[in-house]
């Protein structure tokens, strides 16, 4: 298992003091699941990292609507309407590449939102924003 990243660790336990949200058992234990990950992961995956088996869906997926709610959490949407998901800096932001067979998701440094955002200004559009992840076969499902 991977071992968490200090600085990533720092960075969101300072938001979550700043923030209203009450870290229960279950929290901390999907919060240390999460500081582990190498790759975003699906919830089952995260459930099972966090060992609460006994622990329903609907539990973790609140879980990690609340710490995306307070911006330190990511979802990677998939093709097939899933998520898999990844703690991320306060204020971070970036794509990913996913595989279409086992969901290995590679971050991807480069978003063009910038430049999207003002044509569609330019457009007559507000309140934009914008998903946009990468899909394709990684070299061991090819």
């Amino acid at each position: 298992m991977p071992e968490s990243n200090p600085s990533l660790q720092s960075a969101v336990n300072d938001r979550l003091q700043s923030s209203p949200l009450r870290l229960t058992r279950k929290r901390t234990k999907i919060l240390d699941a999460l500081l582990t990950l190498d790759r975003p992961e699906s919830a089952v995956e995260i459930r099972e990292r966090a060992e609460l088996p006994e622990t329903d869906l609907v539990t973790v997926y609140r879980t990690m609507e609340a710490f995306e709610s307070i911006g330190i959490l990511q979802k990677v949407p998939l093709e097939s309407g899933g998520h898999l998901f990844e703690l991320i800096y306060p204020g971070d932001h970036h794509h990913h590449f996913v595989c279409r067979e086992c969901h290995k998701a590679e971050r991807l440094e480069l978003c063009l939102f910038g430049e999207l955002e003002k044509k569609a200004k330019n457009l007559g559009f507000v309140k934009v924003a914008h998903i946009m992840e990468i899909y394709g076969l990684c070299p061991e499902c090819q």
